[in-house]
């Protein structure tokens, strides 16, 4: 028979990759170049053209297609890639009708080794979405919130039987906490399987008793650890390139390859590092017909007439076509239910019985762990025949030689190798055969060529690291597949180098290179994580490569170097005054389903009562307050600068005048490292509705409230001449038609907008981010008193005025006399005689009116007592005693002021402070608008 030409062609487009063969056989070559069938190859007949393709494509003429394609002489063009697919149904009824020994259907149905493409990130921990805030503020919580945790340690992940696993040392914040809940994104920590979560309180050891535990105890410190910004991910590069392929080679003992018709210094010299694969000789496969039968026991079993010398050799079973009608009986009354199973599958054989019977043998075939293969097996639960295909492989005494080899010395019909028989056993084996050699048996031998193909170096600078971590991942896992679809173990070798660098990152010493063997038979992705300890400490350089080629087509080997970490041990057992959190994540399922994996928990914190007493859960702002204060590193101040006592009892003020606690509640956290204790303490105070001051050297609060009465009274007297201003508004400030204030739900943690009007959505509003705030009361009360501030405020005074304004607070409530007008009627008091007091100008009382004069008083109160006309202009008589003396000598650096009203026009000087700007040495500049008792008129609406 004339030898035919089969040329494949990956690409018609380019010239690369392509590949020639002199075969007698079209179809069995193609059998033996495609240990899987590209699905959209063709086969052309001389020409790559449509009138030329040669495909067997017609199920009704199938035979006679496939005799016709066997007929042709000349060349025949495989080409795999830019073909259709409309084909392949029929062609794969062609195979399946074909019966050449050869057996191409075997190349176009057996399974495909999984994951040609990568595999899923989902089954990949998510990366940690918890962050480090590098010389950031240690956070300060207060109240009742959930707290996001920061990284305090770099987050590290191993591998542990293929499996990831994360470890994360993080702080919740400075001070002692109540843990009410522990989550990862949404998902309850004690709900996610594999997960490991502890929370220590300050100054207690992360290997001691935590205060809170879901999952296994931490019983060693966490690793000091540094990640290389150098790796992201990248492939070790395979390191065979396809060089030859031809049956036309056999192998003898004790290390020769032999050829007829090849020229082997064509291809290779000495030293050259070369792979074999497909070198597989040894016991013939046996196909068995005959009665099969599967039970729930993981067996097989065949009668068949078939004698089988040693059975037990045999490692492997094929079964193909195993549909098997499974019954299942559940319910009450019972229901039984059959569903067909498929039971196909390549098996490892873990032991074959053989029993003569009659007119036959009795084999039972035990599978080891075939559920693994094949999950259906998990469904078999009675003993059931089926009809199928069962063929017996991987006979132990077959001689397997693929490897991979160093060439000692080349001529043109024989490679000798270096020791063969030290790196693959098999070799060994020869020496049963005849002669010694394969010679005689037609096996299709495939050679690579070898070279390193190094992913570094790249430096690693650690002055503290012992030891070098590395993290392989394999995303399509580590398996070789043979052409019936067996699934078999596989094994690569990585090659690591690291040499130490010094401090100008300039390498020092030798090079230590450990070889590093990978085997599994995984058809998912897994990771595998190596450590080596370093021959000196400090900082590294480090490469990477492998040395073990790949079968193409037949072995799902990518691996990626997915981290490199420098490790060493930690001996910090206690954090100080911070509450840390240690976890531990395992990649099950219930942590892969998590897309957003930030750990957070509910906490309260705990503060020392009144600064030092015990701890307590606490969400007052007052207690917030003084502890603030009286913090080393943020208030710095001494228990005798804070009036502990004011305070609490200005708060108490806040909680009788509301009637809840929940109105002087701070919950926030305090994390800017660019805020004074003076910003922090208005924050505070301003969540209680009330605002901070000082005393002289005291730190105090005052609770904003309705006022009866001002505080400082100022006209004329006390008043830089010529700077009072004063504007009215019509309508509402700014034309703002509403408030908008976000704050934070206390049931959610959403952040949510409470918008007034109620029952309109406003163009312009007003919009308040609160801090502190998380409950609906406080967040409206809070809303509509800045809304009835909008809608009732209708004129502002701006003033320059003397030293005795730094005796106000914000939000006192003042009396501003109206000295824009020429006609006023205010000043100073210069005498009293009774209830007759003299003034310093003249007083006019219009007839059919009642009078009120303003007075302030020495203990920064204005008392308005009801007046009539005096002796003269210059008097007026007070209908009873102010309720304390007024200043009047003459050796007083001020004395009392006054200002007279009209009764109906009592309120109209009734101003609040909303500003005091320093001026001068003795001046300050004082902004008001005027006040409303209609401020407060919803405060209790929400309670």
């Amino acid at each position: 028979m004339s030898l035919k030409k089969v040329i494949i062609v990956p690409d018609p487009y380019s010239e690369e990759g392509r590949s020639e063969a002199e075969v007698e056989d079209v179809l069995a070559y193609i059998y033996q170049q495609f240990s899987i069938w590209p699905e959209n190859a063709r086969i052309y007949h001389n020409h790559i053209a449509d009138s030329c393709d040669v495909t067997p494509s017609n199920p009704r003429k199938i035979n006679e297609q496939i005799r016709y394609l066997q007929s042709l002489e000349g060349t025949f063009y495989v080409v795999v890639k830019g073909a259709v697919v409309w084909w392949l149904p029929y062609l794969y009824y062609a195979i399946v009708a074909a019966t050449a020994v050869y057996s191409l259907y075997t190349v176009l149905t057996m399974p495909k080794p999984q994951a040609q493409q990568a595999g899923s990130s989902n089954n990949e921990l998510a990366q940690r979405s918890n962050q480090a805030r590098i010389n950031g503020r240690i956070p300060d919580i207060f109240g009742l919130l959930r707290s996001y945790a920061d990284l305090i340690a770099q987050t590290y992940t191993i591998y542990k039987d293929g499996i990831e696993i994360e470890e994360c040392l993080m702080c919740i914040g400075r001070g002692y906490y109540q843990i009410l809940d522990m989550r990862d994104g949404d998902t309850d920590v004690a709900n996610i399987a594999g997960t490991s979560v502890s929370v220590y309180d300050p100054f207690t050891s992360i290997i001691g008793t935590p205060i809170y535990q879901v999952g296994d105890s931490f019983t060693e410190f966490p690793k000091f650890v540094r990640n290389s910004d150098s790796i992201n991910g990248q492939t070790i590069e395979q390191p065979n390139s396809a060089v030859l392929e031809s049956n036309s080679i056999w192998f003898q003992s004790p290390n020769l390859i032999k050829s007829t018709g090849l020229d082997f210094t064509q291809k290779f010299a000495a030293n050259d590092r070369i792979a074999l694969s497909g070198a597989v000789y040894g016991v013939q496969d046996v196909n068995l017909s005959g009665s099969i039968m599967v039970n729930e026991d993981k067996m097989v079993i065949i009668e068949s007439s078939t004698n089988i010398d040693n059975p037990n050799l045999f490692k492997g079973l094929l079964l193909t076509g195993a549909l098997v009608d499974i019954e299942t009986t559940t319910g009450t009354p019972p229901v039984t239910e059959t569903n067909t199973r498929d039971l196909s599958g390549q098996y490892v054989v873990s032991g074959v019985t053989k029993t003569v019977i009659s007119g036959g043998f009795h084999y039972e075939i035990t599978l080891s762990n075939p559920e693994k293969v094949n999950a259906n097996w998990q469904y078999v639960n009675n003993s059931y025949t089926i009809t199928a295909g069962a063929s017996l492989n991987r006979n132990s005494n077959s001689i397997t030689l693929d490897d991979t080899y160093t060439i000692n010395s080349v001529t043109a019909d024989t490679i000798a190798l270096v020791n063969p028989s030290a790196i693959n056993s098999d070799w060994d084996k020869l020496l049963t055969l005849p002669n010694q050699s394969t010679q005689g048996q037609d096996v299709l031998v495939r050679f690579d060529a070898v070279s390193s193909k190094y992913v570094g170096w790249f430096n690693f600078d650690m002055p503290e690291a012992t030891q070098a971590v590395f993290n392989f991942f394999f995303p399509n896992g580590l398996f070789y597949q043979d052409s019936k679809g067996g699934v078999w173990e596989e094994k690569i070798t990585v090659i690591i180098e690291l040499q130490a660098i010094d401090g100008n990152g300039d390498p020092t010493g030798s090079i230590t290179t450990i070889n590093q063997e990978i085997r599994a038979n995984n058809k998912s992705q897994f990771g595998k994580t190596i450590y080596i300890d370093l021959p000196t400490s400090g900082s590294f350089r480090f490469r990477l490569s492998r040395t073990t080629p790949t079968q193409a087509g037949k072995t799902q080997d990518t691996c990626k170097i997915k981290s490199v970490y420098g490790m060493t041990d930690s001996t910090i057992s206690d954090y100080g005054n911070v509450t840390v959190v240690r976890s531990r994540t395992v990649a099950t399922d219930g942590a892969l389903s998590i897309k957003e994996r930030k750990l957070n928990c509910l906490v309260n914190r705990k503060l020392p009562l009144d600064g030092t007493g015990p701890l307590q859960v606490t969400r007052s702002a007052g207690q917030a307050l003084i502890n603030l204060a009286l913090d080393e590193y943020i208030g710095r101040r001494t228990s005798a600068e804070v009036d502990i006592a004011q305070i609490n009892a200005e708060i108490a003020k806040v909680n009788a005048y509301f009637g809840s606690d929940v109105m002087s509640e701070f919950n926030y956290t305090i994390d800017d490292d660019n805020l004074s204790f003076e910003e922090i303490a208005g924050m505070v105070a301003s969540a209680a509705f009330c605002e901070p001051y000082r005393f002289g050297s005291l730190t105090r609060i005052k609770f904003e409230q309705p006022q009866e009465n001002s505080v400082l009274l100022f006209n004329h007297r006390n008043k830089v001449p010529l700077t009072e201003k004063r504007s009215y508004t019509f309508g509402v400030q700014k034309d703002y038609d509403g408030v908008e204030l976000e704050y934070t739900s206390d049931v959610d943690d959403a952040r949510i907008k409470y918008t007034i009007p109620e029952d309109v959505t406003p163009k312009n509003p007003l919009k308040i981010t609160t801090t502190g705030i998380r409950n609906e009361e406080q967040a409206k009360t809070r809303a509509w008193r800045e809304w009835n501030k909008l809608r009732y405020k209708y004129v502002s005074c701006e003033v320059e005025v003397l030293d005795e304004s730094e005796l106000l607070i914000r939000n006192d409530r003042i009396l501003i006399a109206n000295n824009t007008v020429v006609d006023t009627q205010d000043g100073e008091v210069t005498g009293v005689d009774g209830l007759t007091v003299m003034t310093s100008q003249p007083c006019k009382f219009e007839v059919g009116h009642d009078y009120y004069v303003h007075l302030q008083i020495a203990n920064a109160t204005v008392d308005m007592v009801p007046c009539t006309v005096g002796p003269d202009d210059y008097s007026i008589v007070l209908s009873r005693p102010p309720v304390q003396p007024l200043v009047v000598d003459p050796d007083r650096y001020v004395k009392t002021l006054y200002s007279l009203v009209r009764a109906d026009q009592a309120e109209i000087d009734a101003f609040m402070l909303e500003e005091l700007t320093p001026q001068t040495q003795m001046t300050n500049t004082l902004k008001a608008s005027n006040y409303d008792d209609r401020f407060y008129e919803r405060d209790h609406d929400f309670i």
